[in-house]
């Protein structure tokens, strides 16, 4: 594999991801570090590979050394990043506890699911599920010679959900028990969830019309 700066900074991902996750996964209190210091560590990190993930692609372009490598590992490294920065914040570390404020409290539960982070189980399934029937969809695709590139609604989606993770850690963060910060994150999630179903049907449309006009 020619290790050109663009491919680099892709690899450099999964390894910040990796410790991202391992970050999320000591909140509150892991390894003596506050929960502050461990979610701002957290999205200094985040932060780092979205960094990463916008020059790699910047530079390949313009430096013209696009490869099957950087093709192929970018979209898997920003999956394991999302769909694993989802499954932790779903998890028990991140239910409400203590910190609950009366605001939360009376929130319908549907819209919290008990959870500080607003992120609910089922919607790491969502997220997940729409990620294996694409990638099933474009693999399909591709054997029989129709390429799928990424489409503005995907693209969306994915800026929505970082969007969503910076602002349930900003929030837990420094606003942890303002009315109008939760609310915002609760909206920012549900928004990501919602436009992540739709650019999965909108992905899934669009193979089934190829796939009538090229049987």
């Amino acid at each position: 594999m020619n290790w050109s700066l663009p491919n680099i900074l892709t690899a450099s991902r999964l390894p910040l991801a990796a410790v991202f996750f391992v970050l999320l996964s000591l909140y509150p209190d892991g390894w003596g570090c506050s929960a502050d210091c461990l979610l701002g560590a957290a999205f200094v990190v985040f932060a780092a590979a979205g960094v990463t993930d916008f020059l790699d692609g910047f530079l390949a372009r313009r430096l013209n050394e696009e490869s099957a490598f950087g093709r192929i590992v970018d979209p898997f490294v920003d999956k394991v990043l999302i769909v694993g920065a989802f499954a932790i914040l779903a998890g028990p570390n991140f239910a409400l506890g203590l910190l609950e404020t009366r605001f939360e409290r009376d929130l319908p539960e549907w819209l919290t699911g008990g959870m500080a982070s607003a992120v609910q189980p089922w919607m790491v399934v969502v997220i997940m599920g729409r990620e294996f029937i694409v990638s099933a969809v474009r693999s399909h695709s591709e054997s029989r010679g129709v390429k799928f590139p990424a489409t503005y609604a995907g693209k969306i989606k994915f800026i929505l959900q970082v969007i969503a993770i910076g602002a349930i850690l900003l929030q837990l963060m420094f606003l942890p028990t303002d009315a109008w910060a939760i609310t915002a994150k609760v909206v920012l999630v549900w928004l990501a969830v919602v436009v992540t179903v739709l650019s999965g049907l909108i992905y899934v449309g669009r193979a089934h019309g190829e796939f009538m006009a090229n049987p």
